[in-house]
């Protein structure tokens, strides 16, 4: 089965590779220099000086760690789909008071929205922003919204799931206090290990909460951060490996501009070959993902169907995700993609189009 999905995505074979070897301690110098490596090259991913901690976990834990760290009562959501929607029942789940941005679906955030709200809300203490919502497709004016946040002086958390590593992010340059993402998306390592940025104000917030847990309390990893000890507790050692192997991967092709480019000749393959069939992108023009494509199917056809009928061709999408499951279906272009495969995926897309 070739994988177009939007995550868990193929994964290269050095990274496999580097997966597959043997175990060690997570406290031997073995480990701490494959951690503080990875770590490092991640702060040259996300252009920033900022502590990156590696959680044994999915994305959603760092979504967990910055609500209940860095927010004593009230945040401002933005949503444009599914995981927006997900920060909205975590910061709820967590006790705490939920503001709301959300515009018709297929529509980015506008500054003026998240302006508003802050000027007639002074208790807001933190702006949640999905970078790039892998249920619409959607991507959203980062760099413009951030500017607006940082304005009023707020924290900002940025879910980057489905963009870290594969569109130009700058967590210094655009006051992100909290960025993360997970590794079985642009990274193209298995699911397990998540990714994060955490800024001083961030951690300064985190020094001064209440009933924040432990596991993931930003102070405790700064602590073990710091001391050269890499985690609190015992790391996902095969997925940290298969971090590593990508990154070096990455800056041994010509680094992070390498990889945005790649993905960006990969969806203009992906998105000329959907126009030649007839078919378009859900996003409102020109905020359409540079790593998923959310495809509007044909009238009076399911977007599960055409799934189905892809996955008997030897080709896994993704089905449609959320409110928009019966009438779309998804496309990836992440992780480890052989030359051509495009092209025949395509083909094989065009044919089930035609048959129904």
């Amino acid at each position: 089965m070739k994988l177009f999905t939007v995550g868990p995505v193929a994964c290269y074979p050095r990274v496999l590779k580097a997966m597959g070897e043997q175990m060690y301690s997570h406290r031997s110098k073995e480990y701490i220099d494959l951690h503080y490596d990875t770590v490092k090259h991640l702060q040259n991913i996300l252009e920033t000086k900022n502590s990156i901690y590696l959680f044994s976990s999915t994305g959603t834990g760092f979504m967990e760690a910055s609500v209940r760290n860095c927010v004593k009562k009230k945040v401002l959501v933005c949503v444009n789909g599914s995981f927006g929607k997900r920060f909205v029942d975590v910061a709820k789940a967590n006790d705490k008071d939920v503001i709301l941005i959300e515009p018709p679906l297929g529509v980015p955030i506008a500054s003026e929205l998240i302006s508003e709200k802050l000027e007639t809300d002074p208790e807001i203490e933190a702006v949640a922003i999905t970078h790039n919502e892998t249920s619409t497709g959607l991507i959203n004016p980062l760099e413009e919204l951030s500017k607006t946040v940082k304005d009023y002086g707020k924290l900002l958390f940025v879910d980057a799931v489905s963009s870290m590593g594969g569109t130009a992010i700058n967590v210094d340059k655009w006051g992100i206090d909290i960025c993360y993402s997970s590794s079985q998306k642009c990274f193209g390592v298995p699911p397990g290990l998540g990714v994060g940025s955490v800024s001083l104000n961030a951690l300064a917030a985190s020094k001064e909460a209440k009933n924040k847990g432990w596991y993931f309390d930003l102070a405790i990893w700064e602590k073990y951060h710091k001391e050269g000890k890499g985690t609190p507790m015992t790391s996902t050692i095969p997925q940290v490996a298969g971090m590593n192997a990508a990154l070096k991967f990455i800056d041994e092709n010509g680094g992070k501009n390498w990889v945005y480019n790649l993905y960006k000749e990969r969806n203009k393959e992906i998105r000329n070959g959907l126009s030649d069939i007839g078919l378009f992108t859900y996003p409102q023009k020109g905020f359409e993902s540079p790593t998923v494509n959310c495809i509007n199917a044909p009238v009076e056809v399911k977007g599960v169907t055409v799934y189905e009928a892809m996955r008997d061709k030897g080709y896994e999408l993704a089905q449609g995700y959320g409110a928009l499951k019966e009438t779309t279906f998804r496309m990836g272009n992440m992780g480890y993609i052989e030359d051509g495969s495009i092209r025949t995926m395509l083909t094989a897309l065009g044919e089930v189009i035609d048959s129904l």
